[in-house]
């Protein structure tokens, strides 16, 4: 039976603890808010006084915290009581430059790290289904590779470059957002025509925009900006859609607006719709 520490019992913390123990794991685990790590105690986990207390008999060491400056603050406080054996594996979402310098500053210092940042939503990581990015050392990446696999639906390996997974996990949120945006602009375009937001969400049921990303994607990634929809026309779209919200508050399309402007400017107007990010791709 594996010895785990978990620092970080949030709600995608402790979704991850919840299945840990249920695979027999003997987890102690430690939270700013105590409370939070405390209601892991009925299933089984240990709590400890500081994080690092947690880690002192730790086989694998997780992290799950908010950002980069608590992640170090963190590793600082409980890196001399982990054992030289361990295996340190973060799961927060942080910034591919402190990531790369992390991993890099561990590395030297003789400690197993790897980076390891999920899409899972807080009952994924009950379900242990999803997907789980990782970037770091090889060897490390091997050692642990069977234990990861049973936390998630897929592991992705992405190798050893230290920010790739960190920045994977920022591309996969920033679509996730947009979108979001997106769907609030729908909405305050329906509000403005008096269509109830779940009707307007049903042409999306007859014009699927899954495959947008990948389509257009790949077609700009390539810097093919020949047009299959001219940016001039769907900038005239993006006024009717200014128009259409009639002064409802917007999230994504006046951002968007200004973007096509400012590429049309640049002599990219008879182009595709991807060549608002012409210049980016240069």
């Amino acid at each position: 039976m594996a010895n785990v520490a978990f620092l970080g019992t949030g709600m995608m913390g402790s979704g991850m603890v919840e299945a840990m123990l249920r695979r027999g794991e003997a987890v102690a685990v430690w939270n700013r808010t105590e409370s939070k790590a405390r209601a892991l105690e009925p299933l089984g986990a240990k709590v400890a006084a500081s994080p690092a207390d947690a880690v002192t008999a730790a086989d694998r060491v997780h992290l799950m915290l908010p950002d980069d400056a608590v992640v170090d603050r963190i590793l600082e406080q409980s890196l001399p009581r982990v054992r030289r054996d361990a295996v340190v594996i973060d799961h927060s979402t942080t910034s591919p430059r402190g990531t790369k310098a992390r991993i890099e500053r561990l590395q030297m210092s003789g400690v197993s790290f790897l980076h390891a940042p999920v899409f899972m939503s807080p009952q994924m990581t009950r379900d242990a289904v999803g997907l789980m990015m990782v970037s770091g050392p090889q060897p490390v990446y091997d050692k642990v590779s069977a234990v990861l696999q049973k936390m998630t639906g897929e592991v992705w390996y992405l190798g050893e470059r230290g920010d790739l997974a960190a920045a994977y996990k920022l591309f996969g949120n920033s679509m996730l957002f947009v979108l979001t945006g997106g769907i609030a602009d729908v909405f305050a375009m329906a509000k403005a025509n008096g269509i109830e937001p779940a009707d307007a969400l049903t042409v999306f049921d007859k014009f699927p925009v899954g495959n947008f990303i990948k389509l257009r994607g790949e077609k700009m990634a390539r810097r093919d900006f020949s047009a299959t929809f001219e940016l001039t026309m769907a900038r005239k779209d993006t006024r009717l859609m200014l128009e259409a919200a009639d002064g409802q508050p917007l999230t994504v399309l006046p951002g968007m607006a200004k973007r096509m402007d400012d590429a049309i400017a640049s002599g990219h107007g008879k182009d595709d719709l991807g060549a608002i990010a012409a210049e980016l791709l240069r």
